[in-house]
């Protein structure tokens, strides 16, 4: 869509138009699962609205449009986290406000792109804070989060919240027939990516998935297990792989609801059909709600692993809590 990949076309329509009709907003939350596109879909917005031709907005012709499709275009402004941080401090924050106060070199418009949000501190929350609650006309904020819920209440009342949904199983299958049109997987691939396009990508660029997968799901057991001792194999296990500790409580995740649904008599709805044996022992072996508390505690640990607490961590304290 205008030289972007993204799927969410209706909802970016209406942003469009409202560029068009110079009725946008100054704040915006750009809310959803990760893979779903959000970076991509606030690229294009920032393209049409800094597009000179703004009745056609973003016309892609115009020097704007060229510039902004190459990330070159001096009126969009990316504010990142520092690499050797965990959070994104009050620094960066006033540092955009700083070129905030600076006029748009080319048209009405100068857009700051937010990235992580989620990670913003309190502290650089209410730095942002200042400049929401009168920005500059031609100023326009995202925020790019997965949860807005972690985000300061007057930081969200003051923004248009977007949300991101997962889209649906035909859009999915379109992605994967059209980005990787030799790959064989493309059944289970839809049920896997529950309408996620990035767990495609994903799945499909790590060679050592099938592999980790047989792995995780052997490692349920222990999670499961009253023996306390089991924990600490868990806890060693992510540690071994830290850098893949989110997919692989995501791994974990979907075989728990595997469980789940079999142990409620829906087996026709498991999504790793291929591991059917050991997914039916995991549902005769544990009521649905030790499965269901497991995945609870799972839920816990992402959200301390975005934290950025040792993944070690948050596996032993997630183990120990399920027992």
């Amino acid at each position: 869509m205008y030289g972007y990949n993204v799927f969410h076309k209706k909802l970016m329509m209406t942003l469009i138009e409202s560029v068009r009709r110079n009725e946008n907003a100054n704040t915006y939350i750009f809310e959803g699962a990760e893979g779903l596109k959000k970076h991509e879909a606030a690229l294009l917005f920032a393209k049409s609205l800094v597009c000179t031709s703004t009745d056609t907005a973003p016309c892609c012709d115009c020097p704007a449009c060229h510039e902004a499709q190459g990330l070159s275009h001096p009126d969009i402004v990316f504010v990142e986290r520092e690499k050797d941080k965990a959070t994104l401090g009050v620094e960066p924050i006033r540092d955009m406000i700083t070129e905030c106060l600076i006029k748009p070199f080319y048209n009405r418009h100068k857009v700051f792109i937010i990235n992580e949000g989620d990670l913003l501190t309190p502290q650089a929350q209410n730095a942002f804070l200042k400049i929401i609650e009168e920005p500059p006309a031609y100023a326009v904020f995202i925020i790019v989060c997965t949860n807005s819920q972690i985000l300061l209440e007057t930081v969200r009342s003051r923004a248009v919240s977007v949300t991101f949904t997962p889209v649906s199983d035909n859009d999915i299958r379109e992605y994967i027939n059209t980005t990787y049109p030799d790959e064989p997987r493309v059944d289970f691939l839809v049920k896997y990516s529950m309408g996620i396009p990035g767990y495609v990508d994903r799945i499909i660029e790590r060679e050592d998935f099938d592999e980790l997968r047989e792995e995780v799901l052997n490692l349920l057991p222990r999670l499961l297990s009253k023996n306390k001792i089991h924990a600490f194999d868990v806890a060693d296990y992510i540690e071994e792989h830290k850098d893949n500790a989110d997919e692989i409580y995501d791994m974990m995740l979907m075989y728990l609801r595997d469980a789940i649904v079999t142990a409620t008599g829906k087996p026709d709805k498991i999504i790793n059909t291929d591991k059917t044996e050991k997914i039916n022992l995991l549902a005769s072996k544990y009521t649905a709600s030790t499965l269901t508390s497991a995945s609870d505690e799972l839920m816990m640990a992402k959200k301390m692993l975005e934290r950025y607490i040792k993944a070690s961590a948050t596996a032993l304290h997630a183990a120990l809590k399920v027992k």
